[in-house]
């Protein structure tokens, strides 16, 4: 089962130019301790997830096999319109995968270095009741421009902001350098 986690997790962090990617990251013993320590219902869950990720591509990109069996970029597109599908259930599974994948990839010293920010203190493997906050970087922060750049290469691949429905009363979203 870890292997179908890890395989849907990595799907959704690929290595971006210099950002590196959920599976350089060592996912697998962060995927043996979410199995170690979550509930069987969130475990189950995480899997359920996974099952339906290897099993969709017929919905996705419309190929009769098993997302393992997808090209690069094939799997890059399932996954992509898996996230974004009309059927609400499919997408809340995803989110599940997206949340741990994300959690994995945003703790590791690796993308918080990339990202000029401290790493994490070492987990003491307890329960903690207290808030851990990390010291703040002193001076002013900008964007990280590899960041600018992925954002701006979605954009390009037709991912951008455009689809997302506005809540009632907010401004349309402009890009950077448009006119109102």
């Amino acid at each position: 089962m870890n292997e179908l986690v890890r395989f849907a997790l990595v799907s959704f962090f690929p290595r971006e130019g210099d950002l590196p990617g959920l599976a350089e990251l060592g996912v697998d013993e962060r995927i043996r301790e979410l199995r170690r320590d979550s509930t069987a219902l969130f475990w189950t869950g995480i899997v359920a997830a996974a099952v339906v990720f290897q099993l969709s591509p017929i919905l996705t990109v419309h190929r009769p096999w098993p997302a393992v069996f997808l090209s690069e970029d094939e799997l890059d597109a399932h996954a992509q319109k898996l996230a974004t599908h009309p059927v609400y259930l499919l997408r809340q599974l995803i989110v599940l995968l997206k949340l741990m994948g994300g959690t994995f990839w945003g703790q590791s010293p690796e993308v918080r270095a990339f990202l000029h920010l401290p790493a994490y203190p070492e987990d003491p493997g307890t329960r903690r009741v207290e808030a851990h906050v990390a010291r703040p970087v002193p001076g002013p922060r900008a964007p990280v421009a590899a960041l600018v750049t992925l954002g701006r290469k979605e954009e390009e691949r037709g991912r951008s902001h455009a689809g997302v429905p506005r809540a009632l009363g907010e401004p349309e979203a402009r890009h950077h350098g448009e006119e109102a």
